[in-house]
């Protein structure tokens, strides 16, 4: 969507949700007057958190971050940065360590994790929940084939007009969920782009651009802005990036996508638990050795179990996070893993969060912290050398 788009009161419109994402984050008794942050709309300081942030919060963490873009869409740092704290604080609440004056809207948002798994509780969790990570868009006429629960129906909501161009839009090669449009005029030409507001997505080849035309009946062909490579050797079992591969455009008015945090916090973690699993499930394949995910209804993310015991083996809680110090919150809060998960489990792109994770999880029994590569090979190993 072009920033000629965001007038009037479309632009009151993002500007005050911005200033509610940014509240929601610093948490209660921390002000931030909203005419300072119409100052951060235009010019060098445009979307900066500079100064903004109470002093609790590492700035140094926060360099260069900005709340929103210059098209009013909440950036992929700042979105998660909002939705990250929150979950502390959720954290804190029932453990009785957070004394502010927070009120329910702020710590319950309506698309929260908790409200998700809520929704697809039951014997058919598994299915549901894979349901969602594989399904991220829909045809509005073929939800009901799901088979999803009526609440969870609910979390697709019509195409974002920022992921638009011209009644068009294109899913993420890895995700599959609409990727963002943005046109900007250079040197008297527009130029198209279109991305995955998840960053690793853009960063491994969710990254395109389009020549502007006025045709609307006809789509625009997108162009690669870089060059896709897939891994090989150990990594690419478990690769859940983009692939070289161009999407087609789709009509908006007859699809549905889930709701961005459902998106962000169901599909993209759960896309490496399900290869994790998947993979696992083919390792121990002609075994008497069975891989579990999501077992007991998420008591943790997976374990092994052997075809004489119900015992779980390699128990492990799967987390993505971009801001670790917040996952460092949480854990501190929670004793370790609520549901007794003996490793954490992180993306394999997210391995420079591994030694700070690991050092905590050791302070609470955990064994250890990890990528899912190394999960799966120290599962794979342990049962060849009788280690489970």
């Amino acid at each position: 969507m072009a920033s000629s788009e965001l007038e009037g009161p479309k632009r009151l419109e993002r500007v005050i949700e911005a200033h509610g994402i940014l509240m929601a984050a610093c948490g209660p008794r921390h002000l931030i007057r909203f005419e300072e942050l119409l100052g951060r709309l235009t010019g060098e300081r445009a979307g900066s958190l500079e100064e903004l942030l109470p002093d609790w919060i590492n700035a140094k963490a926060l360099a260069g971050v900005r709340l929103m873009d210059s098209e009013g869409v909440a950036t992929e740092g700042g979105f998660d940065f909002r939705h990250e704290a929150q979950r502390v604080m959720r954290a804190a609440q029932k453990v009785g360590k957070f004394t502010g004056q927070v009120t329910k809207p702020q710590l319950d948002d309506e698309y929260s994790q908790e409200a998700v798994f809520s929704a697809i509780k039951g014997p058919f969790y598994e299915r549901h929940r894979t349901t969602l990570v594989e399904n991220p868009t829909v045809h509005s006429g073929d939800l009901p084939d799901l088979k999803l629960p009526s609440r969870a129906n609910d979390f697709y909501k019509p195409i974002a007009q920022y992921a638009q161009y011209n009644g068009w839009w294109w899913p993420c090669p890895a995700c599959k969920w609409p990727m963002k449009v943005a046109a900007t005029r250079s040197g008297g030409r527009t130029r198209g782009t279109v991305r995955c507001l998840y960053p690793w997505h853009e960063e491994t080849g969710a990254s395109y651009e389009f020549v502007v035309t006025t045709q609307r009946k006809t789509a625009p062909s997108l162009s690669p802005t870089f060059e896709c490579r897939v891994p090989s050797g150990r990594f690419a079992a478990l690769w859940t990036g983009a692939r070289p591969q161009t999407p087609q455009a789709k009509p908006a008015e007859e699809c549905a996508a889930l709701v961005r945090p459902v998106w962000r916090y169901t599909v993209v973690p759960g896309l490496p638990e399900l290869s994790l699993h998947r993979a696992l499930t083919a390792a121990l394949a002609g075994t008497a050795w069975t891989s579990h995910l999501w077992p007991n209804g998420d008591q943790c993310d997976h374990w092994i179990t052997h075809q004489d015991s119900e015992k779980p083996w390699f128990p492990a809680d799967f987390k993505d996070y971009t801001w670790s110090n917040h996952l460092v919150s949480k854990l501190h809060l929670d004793g370790g893993d609520k549901g007794g998960a003996e490793y954490l489990v992180v993306p394999d792109y997210r391995q420079d969060q591994v030694a700070q994770l690991d050092m905590v999880c050791r302070m609470y029994g955990m064994k250890a912290a990890m990528t899912a590569t190394a999960y799966l090979e120290l599962v794979i190993i342990g049962i060849k050398e009788g280690r489970a």
